[in-house]
């Protein structure tokens, strides 16, 4: 049963990502959903699982849609590590942790991508403008986007199963 639901989770976060957030018209700055959904799973199931599997989605994605292989994987892995940190914590069950975590691990991310578009380009407007305007709101986005996703993932997947108690047949 988890297997399905985290598979059908990072699909629907794809097409958030892909499509939906472009449908309504946020274009600069819109919320990294895989990234939010994975520092979740890394807080739910652990790290290294959680960042093996985004391993996997990430070169998949890189693969199918970008030019080189290996950047969505480390990011994604990284968030999964980044929310492994505090897996099996007593906070776990807070939703404001994840939520730190994803802004965090996505302003990091834009600052790497915003690196990388420098050596590139070897230009860059206003440092500034840029962090006001794309990196401070996707962050904050990409953070409370995680606080929905956390609290699905925890009531659905991760919540207390029922046991039978063999006293009571």
């Amino acid at each position: 049963m988890r297997k399905y639901v985290v598979v059908i989770s990072i699909l629907i976060a794809f097409y958030l990502d892909t499509v939906f957030f472009r449908l309504i018209g946020i274009r600069n700055f819109a919320p990294e959903a895989l990234i939010a959904l994975f520092v979740s799973l890394g807080v739910l199931m652990g790290g290294a699982s959680a960042a093996a599997i985004g391993i996997g989605v990430g070169i998949l994605i890189d693969i199918v849609a970008n030019r080189f292989v290996g950047p969505s994987a480390v990011y994604y892995a990284a968030a999964a590590l980044a929310g492994g940190a505090f897996y099996n914590k007593f906070y776990a069950d807070n939703v404001i942790i994840p939520s730190i975590i994803a802004a965090v691990v996505t302003f990091l991310k834009e600052h790497i991508s915003l690196i990388i578009l420098l050596f590139a380009r070897g230009r860059l407007p206003s440092y500034v403008m840029t962090v006001l305007t794309h990196i401070l709101p996707s962050a904050l986005l990409t953070g409370a986007l995680c606080l929905g996703i956390h609290t699905v993932l925890r009531a659905v997947i991760f919540s207390p199963q029922r046991r039978r108690d063999i006293d009571n047949r």
